[in-house]
């Protein structure tokens, strides 16, 4: 299980490395034709917004899985301190609430989702191009959170079982 999020953490970050150089890429074209060639070609800043929120629905699972969220760190320093089994608990409660966050928006997630399957939206420039693949994306962004999250969850609780094991068999080695 922890190679799988360890491949699926180094996917994210590639996917989301490779989408913020290309939004920045065809940004800086933009510009260049706008203001240096003087013809604006509009699909390349509607591509390029594009590219940005599919960089932000990946960033955010792979925040997920470093564990970083916008919890402020003061507060696990503070009641925490240096011990390890209340710095796991701390973990626990925030990861615990931040999957019950994720999971009360899921449901309109989801059938945003499932809208956007059955009537697919194109862009209005390129008339080709099915602009449902970002709510695709959400909803997929939902999915890891989620699992990296109760991944966090499971190595926190882990972690708690080996510190108690410990503490308990600390006395038998002596």
């Amino acid at each position: 299980m922890k190679k799988f999020f360890s491949h699926l953490e180094k996917v994210e970050f590639i996917l989301g490395s490779i989408g913020l150089l290309t939004a920045i890429v065809l940004t800086f074209c933009q510009v260049v034709n706008r203001y240096w060639l003087h013809f604006e070609i509009m699909w390349i800043a509607d591509f390029a917004l594009y590219i940005f929120i599919f960089t932000i629905y990946i960033a955010i699972p792979y925040g997920a899985a470093l564990k970083t969220h916008i919890a402020v760190d003061i507060l696990p320093d503070h009641f925490c301190g240096d011990d390890r089994a209340k710095r796991a608990i701390f973990d626990i409660v925030k990861s615990s609430v931040t999957i019950l966050m994720v999971l009360s928006i899921s449901s309109p997630v989801m059938r945003v989702a499932k809208r956007a399957y059955r009537y697919p939206e194109y862009a209005t420039l390129v008339r080709w191009f099915n602009m449902s693949w970002l709510i695709y994306a959400m909803a997929v962004m939902i999915v890891l959170v989620i699992l990296h999250y109760g991944w966090h969850v499971a190595c926190d609780v882990y972690e708690l079982k080996q510190l108690r094991w410990i503490s308990v068999n600390e006395g038998e080695a002596k």
